[in-house]
Formats: structure tokens, sequence, C-alpha cells
């Protein structure tokens, strides 16, 4: 009899993973509260349920009793894959320590008090807080929810007369309501982000590069990633080691990460979160390129309990761009120049030609992912200095 596998989510970062799961033979069975979700033309069964309500998943669980519970490239939905697991007494991490790694409060209290760099924050309630304790914040501030992915939510605040709207509007992408105000990290220096892999509490993996942006749409929201980090080797060092630090003491055992630091004017590195799962926009598939571990493969590893292995240290010089729109309209077209087609790994288009297109404001709203790989470090940086005239999207404005 096959294992039945329920897997939390069916966007298209996640379609690998369940299609993965259908070929290694597992009864795949999925959730999400999207019904045209991409995921579903890979399942053997399908139940219309959000991946944050871990009661009715709980009790869906009880019903079908699965062998595993899973989920892929989503924070929201890593909490409640702990819950139900810990319930059923299912393989998965603690829901201590993903709750630690996912919620932005939980992760910031853990910094503090385990001596780590941490920016100055403070956590309110959307529904009600002091006024009083927001004028003892350092401006600028970010404004986040504390449980809420993808730059959902997101603003930089100047002035304490701003604060008040910034709150409500974190707020409104909070299932908790609650939000985090912190001060801002400047990245001057560098934004370094990348994946990484746990075995039994050890991280076996760190692929760390280079976070880019340019979306005017929403300016903390990532357009992309390139490896290897251009930064000095001994400072991506320090902030390895903090990452191992950070697993051990939040408990966390098994499984993928997604990493995000940033090294401000100073030259300090702060860890801005780890992310209990994989990283989205098709991350692992443009790590696999880089460094040949397949964190896909590696997760099916863990469940079946065989050995897993890093084969080389050597990168080879990769990058995702998220296509985009600044503002809404329709997608008219997208054009690939003669210069960047050969470095072209993969195009996973989710938005198609003459589909409604909505302005970046975050990660969700992306129109597809491009996986490049390059011949040297140098052709990459020259490229990807050239890429919005090499890749361009063409939007006819409502």
């Amino acid at each position: 009899m096959k294992k039945k596998l329920l897997i939390l989510g069916g966007s298209y970062a996640q379609v690998p993973f369940i299609r993965n799961a259908a070929e290694k033979g597992f009864y795949v069975i999925l959730v999400d509260y999207l019904e045209n979700n991409p995921g579903r033309n890979y399942a053997h069964e399908y139940y219309n349920i959000s991946t944050t309500d871990k009661e009715e998943i709980l009790k869906l669980a009880r019903n079908i009793r699965p062998d595993l519970i899973f989920s892929y490239a989503s924070d929201p939905a890593a909490p409640v894959v702990a819950y139900v697991s810990e319930k059923l007494n299912l393989f998965s991490n603690s829901l201590r320590s993903v709750q630690l790694l996912a919620r932005k409060d939980l992760f910031r209290h853990l910094l503090e008090t385990s001596g780590f760099n941490c920016p100055k924050y403070l956590t309110v309630s959307n529904n009600g807080f002091n006024h009083a304790s927001l004028t003892k914040l350092d401006f600028p501030v970010i404004v986040k929810p504390v449980d809420a992915s993808g730059s959902k939510g997101v603003s930089k605040v100047e002035t304490l007369q701003d604060l008040s709207e910034a709150i409500k509007t974190a707020g409104d992408f909070s299932r908790s309501k609650n939000v985090i105000i912190e001060t801002f990290i400047d990245n001057q220096t560098a934004d370094v982000h990348g994946d990484g892999f746990v075995v039994e509490g050890k991280v076996i993996l760190q692929c760390l590069g280079d976070h880019m942006y340019g979306s005017n749409a929403n300016p903390f929201n990532p357009t992309g990633t390139s490896w290897p980090s251009a930064i000095d080797r001994s400072l991506l060092q320090k902030i390895e080691d903090d990452i191992q630090k950070i697993v051990t003491i939040s408990g966390f055992r098994n499984g993928a990460i997604n990493i995000e630091a940033r090294i401000d004017k100073l030259g300090d590195h702060y860890i801005m979160e780890i992310g209990p799962r994989n990283g989205g926009h098709f991350v692992p598939l443009a790590i696999k390129y880089a460094t040949g571990f397949d964190s896909l493969a590696a997760t099916f590893d863990l469940i079946e309990n065989k050995k897993i292995t890093i084969q080389t240290n050597e990168i080879v010089p990769s990058a995702y761009i998220a296509l985009h729109s600044d503002v809404d309209g329709i997608l008219q077209n997208i054009y690939f120049s003669e210069k960047i087609k050969p470095f072209v790994r993969d195009f996973h288009q989710y938005i198609q030609v003459g589909e409604i297109v909505r302005s970046f404001t975050s990660a969700d709203l992306v129109i597809g992912i491009v996986i490049l790989t390059f011949n040297s470090v140098t052709d990459m940086e020259h490229y990807l200095g050239e890429i919005k005239s090499l890749i361009l999207v063409e939007i006819i404005q409502k």
C-alpha cells in the first residue's frame, strides 16, 4: 500500500515537490484554499482548506490518517505541519522550534536573549497599543506582520506620525493581528540570501548569495538572488557560524531552511530570518544548478531515512530573477534578448499573455521566475547589471 503524504499548499513553487512525491510512489493528498492551484494537477486527492487552519487540517488528518505531513516553501504552513504532526506522533520538527524560527517576534527574542546582533524592536497589537511606547523607537523603522511572508504588509517608516497607518497595514496581513516594529538595518554593504539544509541539528549545507531589489511597487520585495555572494569569505563564515548556533538553540532538527542576513555600513552582520522551509521562487532549483545539491531529493531522503551527502563546495555562478510589474495591467509580452538566452536554464511562467498582472507589492504577485547560470562571476555581474534591458516585460496599463 502506498504511503499517504498530506501536503499543505499547491502553489507553483510547490509543484516540483508534489510531482516528485507522486513519482516516488506516495499517495498525495493536497490541501490549499485556492481551488485552481496548480499543484492539484499532480495530487491524488484535494481538499479546499486554508493551510493555516490548523484545527481543520488536524480534523482532516485524523480522518485520512496520513503517514507524513509536509509543506514546501511556505512559512505560514510550517507551524501547522508541526502542530498536526505532534498531535498525531508523525515525523516532523517540534512545534516549538518551528514557531521560534517562523514567527518574527519570537525569532527576535531568541536573537536578543542569546547574544546575537539584533535590531531594537517592539511588538504591538493591531487591535490596540500604547502610543507612549512608540516614542522609544529609533527611526527609521521597519513595520511587519509577525506571521506573514513574501514581504506582505511590510513598510519603512521615517517618522512617528506615520507609524499608526503602517501598523494598521501590517496588522491587516497578520493572522494574530500582531505587528513587529524594528530599527531599520541598512543593507548598503550586503543583503545575503539563500537556503541551507539541516540533518540531525547540523547545517550540512549553506548556499548564500546576494539579494537583488528594484521593484518600485515595494522596495522591500526582492527581485532575485545571485550566487555566490560577493562579500568577503571571512564575514560570510561568521554568518554561517551564527546560523548553526541559532539552529541549535531553536531545536530545529531536520530539513531545509531559508536564510536572510544583512551587513550594515559599520560591517556588523544581522541574521534577519531563518525560515523553517525552502526558499520560494524556485530557489532550491537555482541552488541545485549552483552546487549540485538537490534539496528536493534530500527532503525525500530525510523522509525515507536515507543518508544525505554533500558532493562539492564549488559554486557555479547562478541566479533567479522574479519577473514582475510595477503597475497593474494586462501582460502583453515577455521578450528575451538573444544575448541572455544562452544563460537561461529554466523559465517558469505563472501569468500568461492576455491575463491580468498586479503590481509587485508582495512575492506572490510575480509574473514568472527565470533561472540563469553563467560561465563566470564576471559574466554574471555584467548580464545581471543589464537584466532589465535583456528581459523585457510589456504591460498594457488598465
